[in-house]
């Protein structure tokens, strides 16, 4: 247990050191706006999905359809779960929550609902279980159910209604590589593909294995420089002080509900629900996990309140150092 904390630690803190470094690139103009969406299209377009690929092809998790079918559901279930608990803080008055409007209660509750599922956990799993495609394949389905949630029940609650033209963003490059990558997978362990062509025709591409590989290893690390990016362009000490009151009941209740109430929930589920081991793993990692910084985009491209966006997803960003490494090593320890 130990030894899973030292390393779940590890893994999270040379993260924070990744997002400093986008921070301090934003703050002294080597990372400028202009140069800042291109490199998000780079990374979402082309380094996550070839990192889907590198490790989904390979993996022989989905011989298990249960690996297959279960995380999708659990991903989008427990993404719904941590938006009605939020909703109740934003049921509170003002001055029991900090949320003054209802712009702010739905930017909160849409923030809080999410776990960070793709920039944080990967590199986790990747440290703590080294080599172990089985459980990164299975990390990369969930999110998939994840990514359903993100554009329609939390868009919906940032916005504050039903949009349907919010689903064309489900169709995006790391799904689609999800999606393409397991279909894939699929078909080459199947009888439909004849022996022969595992040994003379499918070595000719590995080059272009080789190629997609070294692409996806870039994609985790960019992706992280450009949080920091944005968490730069938000953290102004004198605006923070300025909502201080507001912003340490908002901290509360994100903490609260991000880092102690889903994580037991999701532990208990990883210990008690009859699935494979590399379900109840991936439930463990999500659910330690604090909130993503995709919403804060969404609340400021949507309508939403960016800087409850900001005081929802930093404080309990920060207060994961100490907390995720305690529930992984926990809840790791129980299954």
């Amino acid at each position: 247990m130990f030894h899973t904390f030292s390393v779940a630690l590890a893994a999270i803190l040379s993260v924070f050191c990744i997002v400093g470094a986008g921070l301090f690139f934003r703050r002294s103009g080597r990372l400028t706006h202009q140069a800042e969406q291109p490199l998000i299209r780079l990374t979402v377009d082309l380094l996550l999905p070839c990192l889907i690929f590198d490790r989904v092809l390979k993996t022989d998790a989905f011989s298990d359809p249960q690996n297959l079918w279960l995380p999708p559901l659990l991903g989008f279930g427990f993404t719904a779960i941590g938006i009605l608990v939020g909703l109740c803080v934003a049921f509170l008055s003002a001055k029991q929550s900090g949320l003054a409007t209802w712009q702010q209660r739905r930017t909160f509750a849409g923030c809080v609902g999410i776990p960070n599922y793709g920039f944080v956990p990967i590199p986790l799993v990747i440290a703590l279980l080294p080599g172990d495609d089985r459980t990164l394949g299975v990390l990369f389905v969930q999110n998939l159910g994840i990514e359903l949630a993100v554009w329609t029940i939390v868009l919906s609650t940032i916005i504050g209604k039903i949009d349907r033209k919010s689903l064309r963003h489900v169709v995006n490059g790391p799904s689609i590589a999800i999606v393409t990558s397991v279909s894939l997978n699929l078909l080459g362990n199947s009888r439909l593909v004849p022996a022969a062509f595992h040994e003379h025709i499918a070595p000719c591409f590995d080059f272009l294995l080789s190629a997609i590989h070294l692409m996806g290893a870039a994609g985790i690390p960019l992706s992280i420089i450009l949080i920091g990016a944005i968490f730069a362009d938000h953290f102004h000490r004198e605006e923070i002080k300025g909502r201080l009151p507001s912003t340490l009941k908002i901290a509360f209740w994100s903490i609260l509900i991000r880092l102690i109430i889903m994580p037991a929930v999701f532990v208990s589920l990883a210990v008690w629900l009859p699935c494979t081991i590399e379900i109840k793993r991936v439930l463990i990692v999500h659910g330690a996990m604090g909130s993503a910084i995709f919403p804060m985009v969404l609340a400021k491209h949507y309508g939403g309140d960016p800087k409850t966006a900001f005081d929802t997803i930093l404080s309990n960003s920060l207060f994961s150092v100490l907390t995720l490494p305690l529930w992984v090593a926990i809840g790791l320890s129980l299954i």
